[in-house]
C-alpha cells in the first residue's frame, strides 16, 4: 500500500501537477491522521473495555466480601447475645436473692467471652485502594465504600477494643478478690462453651456494689460498643450490597 502511494506521488511529480501533489500530499497527511485518531480511538476503546472489566471484577468482589462479613457479623451478635443473657441471668440472681447453683460458674465465664475480629474483612478495599478508588465509575456507591471502610469498620474495631479494655480492666483489678480464677476451662475449645469462673463468694456478691455496678454496666457496655455497631454497619452493608448487584446488572448491560 505504501509503494503504491509513492508511485503516485512521484507520477505527479514527473508530470510537473505540482497543484495536484499538493492536493494529494494534503489528502495523503488528512489519511495519515485520521488513521492515527482512529488507531487511538481504538485504542481508548480497548482500555474502557479493560476498565469496565476490573471495575465489574472488583463489585463482584465487594459483593462476596460482603457475604461473608455479614456471616462474620451474625456470628458475633449472637456469641454476644450469649453474653448478654448470662449477665441477665447472674443479674437476676444477684439482684433478687436467689440462691447459688453450679450452672451460674459457666454464665460468669460466659458473660466475660470476648469475640475477636467481629469487624469487616478489608484485602477486597485494599486492592481498590491500589488501583485507585476511581476505578468505581458511581460516585455515590465508591463514596459509600470508602465510608463503609475508614468509618464504620474504623468504628467497630475501635469500639470492641474499649469494651475488651473495660473487661481486661475488671480481670486485673476486680475479679482477683472475688472468683478463683479467671477463663478457666479448655483453651483449645473454639466454642468457647466449656469454661468456668467460680466466685469465692456468691452470697457477699449480692450486696457487692462494685461488681454489681460493673455487671449492669457491662450489660451497658455491650449495646453501645458491640451490638449497636455491629447492627449498624450490617444494615448499611445489606443496602450497599443491593446497589452494587444492581450496578453490576447496569454495567454487564452497557
Amino acid at each position: 500500500m505504501i509503494a503504491f502511494f509513492r508511485k503516485i506521488r512521484q507520477s505527479l511529480l514527473n508530470d510537473y501537477k505540482i497543484s495536484k501533489y499538493l492536493i494529494y500530499a494534503i489528502g495523503e497527511i488528512a489519511l495519515v491522521v485520521i488513521g492515527i485518531l482512529i488507531a487511538l480511538q481504538i485504542n481508548n476503546w480497548n482500555e474502557d473495555k479493560l476498565l469496565l472489566k476490573k471495575e465489574i471484577e472488583i463489585l463482584q468482589a465487594f459483593d462476596l466480601q460482603f457475604k461473608n462479613d455479614l456471616v462474620q457479623f451474625e456470628e458475633g451478635l449472637a456469641f454476644y447475645r450469649q453474653n448478654e443473657n448470662s449477665i441477665d441471668i447472674l443479674l437476676d440472681h444477684l439482684e433478687n436473692n436467689l440462691p447459688y447453683n453450679d450452672s451460674l460458674d459457666q454464665h460468669f465465664f460466659t458473660s466475660t467471652r470476648i469475640f475477636i475480629d467481629a469487624d469487616m474483612a478489608n484485602h477486597v478495599f485494599e486492592t481498590l485502594k491500589s488501583v485507585g478508588v476511581s476505578l468505581i465509575s458511581n460516585e455515590v456507591i465508591r463514596n459509600k465504600i470508602v465510608l463503609l471502610y475508614e468509618d464504620e469498620d474504623l468504628w467497630i474495631k475501635n469500639f470492641e477494643t474499649l469494651y475488651i479494655e473495660f473487661l481486661f480492666r475488671a480481670r486485673d483489678e476486680l475479679f482477683p478478690s472475688r472468683f478463683k480464677d479467671f477463663w478457666q476451662g479448655d483453651h483449645t475449645d473454639l466454642n468457647y462453651s466449656g469454661g468456668t469462673m467460680s466466685p469465692l463468694d456468691f452470697e457477699q456478691l449480692k450486696t457487692d456494689q462494685a461488681y454489681l455496678f460493673f455487671l449492669r454496666s457491662q450489660r451497658n457496655q455491650f449495646g453501645w460498643l458491640i451490638k449497636r455497631p455491629l447492627e449498624d454497619t450490617r444494615s448499611k452493608v445489606i443496602a450497599l450490597q443491593e446497589e452494587i448487584k444492581k450496578e453490576i446488572d447496569r454495567l454487564e448491560t452497557n
